[in-house]
């Protein structure tokens, strides 16, 4: 149940980041990380206190190796 209530979690974050201009396959805390480091506003200290130090880091890398792999295919 924990590993559904996980993948839940992580499609509704991307289908949430999507609705509101993010890129595909791209969590919502992850789009918050890019965004804090391009500078602009972001919720990256509110998710990564809710959900854990680093939160949007470890997103964004996560992010980051997808988008890499993905590439290469």
């Amino acid at each position: 149940m924990h590993v559904y209530c996980y993948k839940l979690a992580i499609a509704t974050s991307i289908f949430f980041n999507v609705l509101i201009g993010g890129r595909n396959n791209q969590t919502f805390s992850a789009r918050n990380y890019q965004r804090k480091l391009d500078s602009q506003k972001n919720m990256c200290y509110s998710i990564d206190y809710i959900l854990g130090d680093d939160h949007c880091l470890e997103c964004w890398q996560r992010w980051c190796i997808i988008k890499q792999v993905l590439r290469d295919e």
